[in-house]
């Protein structure tokens, strides 16, 4: 269960980095720090806990979208695109890991697929 303690803390952690960064740059942040501070969050709270990045990123999508539920903002569509979107980005850090067998490597290509998706959803919902 140390992914769960993992996947609370990057939350933790990624929530006070986002806010941070969101005082500084505004809405800039989910195309920009947003992704690369929530990859490295999930992925070293993982590594320094010694447990499942995988279960790491999927603990930590849970969380946010249940935060996205509790605060009103956000419907179970989000929530739930949530933990399929991280979960995914924990596979991809994974697979890119383990091809390369540079841990770096696999953050840095989920920051990227990240990254890419927040501006899909950006252009899905700026465009409507």
């Amino acid at each position: 269960m140390n992914w769960l303690q993992a996947g609370l803390a990057a939350a933790a952690i990624a929530y006070l980095l986002n806010q941070a960064a969101y005082k500084l740059w505004h809405k800039n942040v989910i195309i920009g720090a947003v992704p690369l501070v929530e990859e490295v969050a999930k992925t070293m709270t993982a590594f320094f806990f010694s447990t499942d990045i995988f279960y790491t990123h999927l603990a930590f999508g849970v969380i946010e979208g249940l935060l996205d539920v509790v605060s009103g903002k956000k419907g179970w569509l989000p929530a739930f695109f949530a933990v399929l979107a991280h979960s995914l980005l924990g596979w991809v850090t994974i697979k890119v890991a383990s091809e390369t067998n540079m841990l770096g490597a696999g953050i840095m290509a989920a920051v990227i697929v990240h990254l890419v998706l927040n501006i899909a959803l950006l252009y899905r919902f700026v465009k409507s």
